[in-house]
């Protein structure tokens, strides 16, 4: 009976406290309450870098900005099945404790790439040399071939002139038919189109080839030096370096378990704070609002502001909550990532009315 009457009259004193309180405020003129929400926060880089491998052993670089939870850049080196590639990673990472932005990270050498590259090369090479042989001519034997050809039609035309001539003579007394006259002027033009034209092989082969044969080995010439400059830039492109500087994690895990991380990076200029707040506590937290620290193992306190709220709900120790992120913009703090912080958050201050009807709320609200 003496506990259920102490029960009762603690009871009493949890709910006439805060009413006596607030028929205090309430004569006040306008009063108001300070008002903080107190959370746990994790620690984060602003930014950060991982290299993995993929089960299918292609390489996966990807940059994540931590104030918006979003990558910000993902490229993946994609190989062909049977495609031999080795990839080294740059001694400095076993030796140095951070990194700047450009350091070569590692190299990535493909075989393939280099098998290609020398037959381009090849062709290229033959390629050239038949554009010099078109250019310069043919063969002296070939075009000695080509003037006998041009010499015997130039006789053949003289000749078939002379029998034109006597045709035509006999034609005009009456001594020969209009066939045998039309056949003499026929084979007449014949002879004459095949001196032109052995003429114009002996142009050819003396000078060079015609212009439309040089203008089709000079478009394969720059198509193999596209194709030869492709690969030359592909094999720059697989020197990877780091997109940005920090800290060389040595450490991580990879939240796709198929992948192995082989570089992480994080970009320690500033930090990033996730706060799990009770779902109870949505409306009175807003962006912009500023948030204590208590950095761990120290007596550093460190500022931030609200720059983010996430809009789902996760069960956070069997309640639910959700996520707010802040930034923590100072320099040269003795945090470190995963660090696990105490923060306050400063929410907007309350009237008297409103906060005796948080509380209230608080004792009926799941």
């Amino acid at each position: 009976m003496l506990t259920a009457l102490l029960l009762v009259k603690k009871n009493l004193l949890l709910v006439a406290g805060p009413v006596v309180l607030a028929t205090t405020l309430l004569r006040l003129d306008h009063p108001t309450l300070p008002y903080t929400v107190e959370t746990s926060g994790l620690i984060m880089p602003v930014s950060e870098w991982t290299l993995s491998r993929a089960a299918n052993g292609n390489l996966v670089s990807a940059l994540k900005d931590n104030r918006t939870g979003k990558l910000t850049a993902l490229s993946a080196s994609v190989f062909q099945r049977g495609t031999q590639a080795n990839f080294h990673l740059h001694p400095r990472l076993y030796r140095q404790a951070t990194l700047a932005k450009g350091d070569t990270v590692g190299s990535l050498f493909s075989n393939q790439d280099h098998e290609q590259l020398v037959q381009l090369q090849g062709q290229l090479a033959e390629q050239q040399a038949e554009l010099r042989l078109v250019e310069t001519g043919q063969k002296p034997a070939d075009v000695e071939s080509t003037a006998s050809q041009v010499a015997l039609a130039r006789q053949e035309l003289a000749a078939q002139r002379l029998l034109t001539q006597r045709t035509q003579a006999l034609y005009h007394d009456s001594l020969a038919s209009r066939q045998e006259y039309e056949a003499a002027l026929n084979q007449l033009r014949v002879r004459e189109l095949t001196v032109q034209l052995t003429g114009a092989n002996l142009r050819s082969a003396s000078t060079g080839g015609r212009p439309e044969q040089r203008q089709v080995i000079r478009a394969r010439i720059r198509a193999l030096r596209q194709q030869i400059q492709q690969i030359n830039h592909s094999l720059q492109d697989r020197t990877l370096v780091a997109p940005v500087a920090g800290t060389l994690l040595l450490q991580y895990a990879s939240a796709n378990p198929t992948e192995e991380v082989l570089v992480a990076v994080a970009d320690n200029s500033a930090y990033v704070a996730l706060l799990p707040v009770a779902y109870t506590e949505k409306e009175y937290v807003r962006v912009g609002q500023g948030i204590e620290a208590d950095i761990t193992g120290t007596t550093h306190t460190t500022q931030g502001t609200i720059i983010g709220l996430d809009n789902t709900v996760q069960m956070v120790d069997g309640r639910q909550a959700f996520f707010v992120t802040a930034l923590l913009p100072e320099k040269s703090l003795p945090l470190v990532p995963g660090m696990v912080v105490r923060t306050r958050v400063f929410c907007q201050p309350l009237s008297v009315q409103g906060y005796v009807a948080r509380f209230a709320r608080s004792l009926f609200l799941y």
